[in-house]
Order: structure tokens, then sequence, then C-alpha cells
């Protein structure tokens, strides 16, 4: 079945262009993943510095895989100095 996830991140001020350059690596690897079928970034239209990553997989096996490899466990926490609190993370099941 597949799952979707939607993390919702505020950026601090002037850091937008460092978070990204930092996520870059992570996009990439993550989308090489076997069972990744989308994994994107997504910026507020109203320029209020919200950033949003939806990501789309196969399975919940492919996701527990994906939050148990290197570059999840290494860049995800570095990503902490870009964000003004913890990212809400939302795990959702498809119907």
């Amino acid at each position: 079945m597949q799952v979707a996830v939607i993390v919702e991140e505020k950026i601090k001020d002037g850091q937008q262009g460092a978070y990204l350059e930092h996520m870059r690596e992570m996009i990439a690897l993550t989308k090489a993943e076997d069972g990744c079928i989308a994994y994107d970034l997504y910026e507020d239209a109203d320029g209020a510095g919200g950033i949003v990553m939806v990501e789309l997989w196969e399975s919940k096996e492919a996701l527990d895989k994906h939050m148990q490899s290197e570059h999840f466990t290494r860049l995800v926490p570095a990503a902490a100095v870009y964000q003004e609190a913890p990212p809400n993370v939302r795990i959702l099941s498809r119907l």
C-alpha cells in the first residue's frame, strides 16, 4: 500500500538558500532509492518562508528503509540548524 509523507518546515530568515543547498544531496539520493515514487520540496506561494516536503513511497517498508539510510540519518538531523522549530511530519496511508 502506498504511503505519503508531508513534512512542513519553517526556515529561519536568510537561511532558505543554505537549507536548499543542504537538501540537494538528500533529494538526489532519496529519489534513487527503491520504492521512492516522489520526493520534492515546495515553498509557500505567499513567500512566508514555509517549506513542504512531499514524499510518496510504494510501501511503508520502503519508507522505513529510507528512514534508516545513511543519508537520512546524517542529513535530516543536520538540517535542524536551518529550522525555526522541529518540522511537522504527517504519514498518510493511501485509501
